[in-house]
């Protein structure tokens, strides 16, 4: 077992030659007080600070956001010029780009529910407003929507008429039919600014764990976001939300991490209980555990003495997080993996032996699925 230390802080057997660059990122994108922050990263800079691969760093962990956020308060002659001139102008175009996709957001909502359709807003603006509580500090792709599974075809067919298109050829291709039902999703974009996410379920089939949608929808909430009123997700719905985006993207970017320690860290009122008999009840406890535990170890993140006892006690939580902590202070490496690392990942990572067995009988057909798609793509291309 392992021993915490006397500040709490929870050893792992972490990777010891992490490029200074890294350990500057994360300081620069940590969650938390602003004096804390600017200590932190006062602490990394030094003369040879790399700051073409800090941007670089950035950039690849998708954290620019948090990234400017980070160095905006450092005196201008610790910041050369164009990464100050990078800082101003990735803000200005996140905090547009925000404001208009929360607008977009809370018209699409609404043109859902008058035809019936409810819908739940999760991720993009909702996290920049809410949980970053600043539009210029977290960059937003697009849209993510969660309708019920049985209004998913009717919302597609709606968004359609309203000068949407889908991604994929669901019309006619059987082939990207059955993708759209193995990631519960369907990629719908209008024009080439962005795209909604429109999601059947909060994680694709093949995880097994997590909320229906009656349930989330009976605990959602409704806020005023930018003057826009959107239904969006509860916290603790929300935390467990991010854990499962991380696990699924088995941590290949910072982005992850870093929006479930701002969402801890946001919560000021967070019940710990209520979070961790939640996890247990929708069998996401070794979701959560591993998560806290990873963002424990990268950003100091502080956690309730139970939960570090949860922790400590369970190997294959420690072990996973082992790995995912070296994954993420990896540099630029961090993004791909091998297929048995990633079927070693999610069959461990699930509570019960159902949901691996489950996880495992729908890994083999969405990797099947995935070379027939690779191959359609090649007989196009040729």
């Amino acid at each position: 077992m392992v021993s915490p230390q006397k500040n709490g802080h929870i050893p792992l057997k972490t990777s010891t030659s992490s490029p200074s660059s890294v350990q500057l990122l994360i300081a620069c994108v940590r969650p938390g007080a602003e004096a804390g922050r600017e200590d932190a990263v006062a602490a990394q800079l030094s003369e040879a600070t790399d700051w073409d691969r800090l941007l670089q760093l950035a950039t690849h962990h998708r954290v620019r956001g948090p990234f400017c956020r980070g160095i905006r308060a450092l005196p201008p002659d610790r910041v050369p010029p164009n990464v100050q001139e990078f800082r101003r102008s990735t803000a200005r175009a996140a905090m547009l780009r925000n404001k208009f996709l929360i607008g977009e957001m809370g018209r699409v909502q609404s043109l859902l529910a008058d035809d019936g359709i409810r819908s739940i807003s999760f991720k993009g603006p909702v996290l920049a407003y809410t949980v970053y509580r600043d539009g210029r500090y977290r960059w937003t792709r697009d849209i993510d929507l969660m309708v019920h599974p049985d209004a998913f075809s009717r919302a597609t067919r709606l968004l359609t008429r309203d000068e949407y298109r889908s991604f994929w050829d669901l019309e006619r291709s059987a082939l990207d039919r059955f993708g759209a039902y193995l990631k519960q999703q369907n990629t719908l974009v209008r024009g080439n600014a962005f795209a909604i996410d429109l999601h059947a379920s909060l994680t694709p089939i093949v995880h097994a764990s997590g909320a229906e949608f009656e349930d989330l929808w009976g605990r959602s909430v409704q806020q005023t976001v930018e003057g826009t009123r959107v239904r969006t997700l509860r916290p603790r719905d929300r935390l467990l939300m991010l854990c499962q985006q991380a696990i699924k993207n088995r941590w290949n970017r910072l982005k992850y991490t870093c929006d479930i320690a701002e969402c801890l860290w946001a919560t000021e009122d967070l019940d710990w209980r209520a979070l961790w008999d939640e996890a247990q009840r929708t069998s996401q406890s070794r979701l959560l555990l591993t998560n806290l535990c990873i963002a424990r170890e990268i950003f100091q993140t502080p956690l309730p003495d139970f939960l570090r006892t949860e922790i400590e006690q369970n190997r294959r939580v420690q072990k996973i997080g082992t790995w995912g902590t070296n994954k993420l202070q990896s540099g630029l490496d961090s993004v791909g993996v091998r297929f048995s690392e990633r079927v070693w990942l999610y069959w461990t990572i699930q509570d019960t032996v159902s949901h691996s067995v489950h996880y495992a009988g729908y890994s083999v057909v969405r990797n099947l699925w995935e070379q027939l798609q690779n191959a359609r793509s090649a007989l196009r291309g040729s």
